[in-house]
């Protein structure tokens, strides 16, 4: 009995859980019903490509094709965007410059370079970049699949007594590598062009409570170095913007479990904007510690994919979600369903948009899961566009048809207010931003109406003012007078 009424408490306290994926967030935290942003398309694999997938990796799209990594086959494929398998590769000749460059370091054995356990792609006008895991280095080819270079010597203290074990990458428009490896803690890895060691970027930052950085001022060295080793997490995936601007994902931890999202400026310092209800960190409700009935914990994102309108979304390999924020980090809707059926994914590792369509690697099923946008998502992508294209009137009439497919939608609330604010037609603006929870716009339309109102009525305040005043110096004048009447007459 206890353990039924146990089960029947947690679906009742935690509807996230089912298998369903319908729900949002409200302001307040509570889960809110709400219509899917995508649905399940299609699906392909290594049966309908005809071909041999065994642990694939990492996905990315360039010139809508589609390049799958996978680390036990040592190869990677090339699929089109009817997902139509056009070619496998993985033995590459070498450029008659890569080769002399070899030959003039003294090595002549070398006429071809074959990948071991590589773990992740990314695919540029400048060439393909892999990141070769188990061989420590990353491979540079030519869009013919030849190798123009190899980058595996890293001159950094870091990597004395540590291998380079790269397992992502992403390129810059000007040819610099950025490299998440595995057991580096301090940042990304920077690479220039030629694959010298620049710097550790976008690092994450430690995170003690106040309790744990009064205890540790007590102690002494030797009971420090007992303590538990506080590390910054690792970030599990990165990606690039045309601005050269890095969207990266990392491990949930006791330290970060709110900072797992970040967008990493060329200085290295991290300006995502989380102006939404609730940070963009996946799931905010969850269940602490150990659970049989429920996955318990923070959300687990291994990767982030970006689209137009500064649009992205993170994979949630965890509970296999999808959370999909605009650029002012709001949550847009919430998509994905655990299972081994087609249309569902179980151990998602890599996320890409092609055109409109989510693509989502699945390595446990060996797997790509096609998501498109519904009338609902489409919706709210076309507003957050208008908007950000100034056309605001027309964007607030978009938000109205989103209201129409699902009036729990908060934010379109505050899109219809932002309309009326620039109209200033603030109290209109008011009444909107009030049911979108926006306290700081509503703020602003505050103050536009309480200017307005003091200029609409100028005249009668002034008036009333300098009749107070009048008032209170004819009592005054009055009061004197007769206090000084009474003394004369008593004289």
């Amino acid at each position: 009995m206890i353990k039924l009424f146990t089960i029947f408490s947690l679906l009742i306290s935690l509807p996230i859980q089912l298998s369903v994926v319908r729900y949002n967030y409200s302001y307040y935290g509570e889960v809110l019903h709400s219509a899917p942003g995508m649905n399940f398309a299609a699906y392909f694999n290594e049966k309908t490509l005809n071909t041999t997938l065994s642990s694939p990796e990492d996905m990315v799209v360039y010139e809508d094709l589609i390049y799958i990594i996978d680390s036990k086959t040592h190869s990677f494929y090339i699929i089109d965007s009817e997902f139509n398998l056009i070619s496998v590769h993985n033995s590459f000749d070498l450029t008659p410059a890569y080769s002399a460059k070899l030959i003039a370091d003294g090595i002549t054995d070398v006429t071809t370079v074959t990948l071991n356990a590589p773990f992740g792609i990314d695919v540029k006008e400048s060439g393909i970049y892999i990141a070769d895991t188990s061989n420590f280095r990353i491979v540079k080819l030519n869009h013919d699949f030849e190798v123009i270079d190899v980058f595996s010597q890293i001159d950094d203290a870091t990597f004395d007594e540590l291998n380079f074990e790269p397992l992502k990458i992403t390129v810059d428009v000007s040819e610099r590598m950025y490299v998440v490896a595995k057991n580096v803690y301090e940042g990304i890895i920077e690479l220039d062009t030629d694959g010298s060691f620049n710097r550790f970027t976008g690092v994450n930052p430690i995170r003690l409570n106040p309790f744990q950085i009064f205890s540790r001022s007590l102690m002494t060295e030797a009971q420090l170095a007992q303590l538990q080793l506080f590390l910054p997490t690792e970030y599990t995936n990165v990606s690039i913007d045309e601005k050269s601007f890095i969207y990266a994902t990392s491990k949930p931890s006791a330290n970060n479990a709110e900072n797992q999202i970040q967008l990493i400026n060329p200085k290295g310092i991290d300006v995502i904007k989380r102006n939404g209800y609730h940070p963009p960190m996946g799931d905010i409700q969850y269940m602490e510690g150990m659970n049989n009935y429920v996955i318990t914990g923070p959300s687990t994102l291994v990767d982030i994919a970006t689209t137009k309108d500064g649009i992205y979304t993170v994979l949630d390999q965890k509970r296999s979600r999808l959370f999909t924020y605009d650029s002012e980090g709001n949550l847009l809707y919430i998509n994905g369903d655990e299972g081994a059926q087609s249309d569902k994914f179980t151990e998602g590792v890599s996320l890409a948009y092609l055109n409109d369509d989510l693509l989502i690697l699945d390595r446990k099923t060996r797997t790509v899961i096609v998501y498109q946008l519904t009338d609902f998502g489409l919706a709210v992508n076309e507003a957050i566009s208008l908007h950000n294209q100034g056309r605001f009137e027309e964007a607030s009439l978009v938000w109205r048809e989103v209201l129409l497919l699902n009036t729990n939608y908060e934010i379109a609330y505050n899109g219809i207010g932002k309309y009326y604010l620039r109209e200033k037609n603030y109290a209109k603006a008011m009444e909107y931003f009030n049911a979108g929870h926006d306290l700081y716009y509503y703020s602003k339309a505050y103050k536009g109406y309480r200017n307005e109102v003091l200029k609409a009525n100028f005249g009668y305040i002034v008036g009333g003012v300098v009749l107070v005043i009048g008032g209170l110096t004819f009592l005054k004048i009055r009061s004197t007078y007769k206090k000084g009447g009474s003394i004369l007459y008593e004289d």
